[in-house]
């Protein structure tokens, strides 16, 4: 997509998200976390291994603690951006959005010091309010759902016919975290829209890298040169 289709991704996204943050925050989060306490039980197995799925790629991502993941995002893009493939760009936006989605969740849950629906829900703490006076809390944003959003959103945005799959699987880490009773529902809103925000920056910053298209001159140029060349006799 060229940038002016990512400014005007993010300006929609932003002018959806925040009122959903804003009624998930007054209206919805609590009753909804205490609902899927009292009658989300049978939910739980599926979703824990939704979450066991995504925390082993996180493992492939880090093979014995090593960022082999990252390192090999780096070399598909060089590799594919020496080539002059097209989309070779989208792995360097994957990379950046990816590492740039975790440390953004690792600065926001310290000074946003959010408790989880299981530590209200057991007393911990007194509410699902933001900056706690006591205790220290890491829910808002989600870590799980962020980091998940940030590989798998730059593909689903360039790379259509798998966006239903990549998209899924990004929707089903995100319930999978509220039926979980790790996060309130604007935990995972905020994360997704934290590596939308990433994908559309990095994209639009790393629009200079993509190879240009052929002209269509120099399309047709190849198209007559390869008809002149080609003999039915030709072995």
């Amino acid at each position: 997509m060229p940038t002016r289709h990512y400014l005007r991704l993010l300006l929609r996204a932003t002018l959806l998200t925040l009122p959903l943050l804003l009624l998930s925050i007054d209206g919805v989060d609590e009753p909804l976390a205490r609902f899927v306490h009292e009658h989300g039980a049978l939910l739980k197995p599926f979703f824990a291994g939704v979450m066991w799925v995504s925390e082993a790629l996180q493992q492939l991502l880090f093979y014995h603690g090593l960022p082999v993941g990252w390192l090999a995002l780096l070399l598909l893009f060089l590799v594919l951006r020496l080539l002059r493939r097209p989309h070779s760009t989208v792995w360097l936006v994957t990379l950046l959005t990816l590492v740039g989605s975790e440390a953004a969740t690792k600065l926001l849950k310290p000074y946003f010091n959010r408790p989880r629906p299981l530590e209200v829900l057991s007393g911990m703490a007194p509410d699902a309010g933001f900056w706690q006076t006591a205790g220290r809390f890491d829910a808002f944003p989600s870590g799980h759902t962020a980091w998940v959003a940030g590989l798998l959103l730059p593909l689903a945005l360039r790379f259509p016919p798998a966006r239903p799959w990549l998209l899924g699987f990004v929707g089903l880490v995100a319930a999978g975290r509220v039926a979980l009773e790790m996060h309130w529902l604007s935990d995972v809103v905020a994360a997704v829209y934290v590596a939308l925000v990433l994908t559309c920056v990095f994209e639009v910053l790393t629009g200079w890298l993509r190879p240009a298209p052929p002209s269509p001159l120099s399309r047709r140029e190849g198209e007559l040169e390869t008809s002149s060349n080609f003999s039915p006799f030709h072995e």
